[in-house]
């Protein structure tokens, strides 16, 4: 299992490269590392597994890759929706009702 540490200004071009070669997204971790988040993204070629990794202070943005792989929209919003990682430009946005009730918890795995 190969991983990458990248920063966030480069996610989407590595994203792009790995769609161009044929990768999938497969999931994504969302981690709260104290005063940052430390985010995953496993994708799958060739039955191989490469994780992206990005680590972001917990008030930084970072771009959504759902423009590139669509399905990272639904991991995207949960991600939010349960930490509080601020992702932009997904490209759907339940604004924070994908899986919870507005009776629910804010951002129930959210250490602090």
């Amino acid at each position: 299992m190969q991983s990458t540490p990248t920063d966030k200004q480069e996610l989407l071009t590595v994203a792009e490269k790995l769609a161009g070669e044929g990768a999938r997204l497969a999931a994504a971790t969302c981690l709260d590392a104290g005063d940052r988040f430390e985010v995953i993204y496993h994708f799958q070629k060739d039955h191989e597994t490469l994780n992206v990794r990005v680590m972001i202070s917990k008030d930084e943005e970072l771009p959504s890759i759902s423009g590139i792989m669509l399905p990272a929209a639904l991991i995207e919003n949960e991600m939010s929706e349960f930490f509080g990682l601020k992702i932009v430009g997904k490209a759907i946005d339940f604004q924070g009702r994908m899986l919870l009730a507005e009776e629910s918890p804010q951002t129930p795995l959210l250490k602090s």
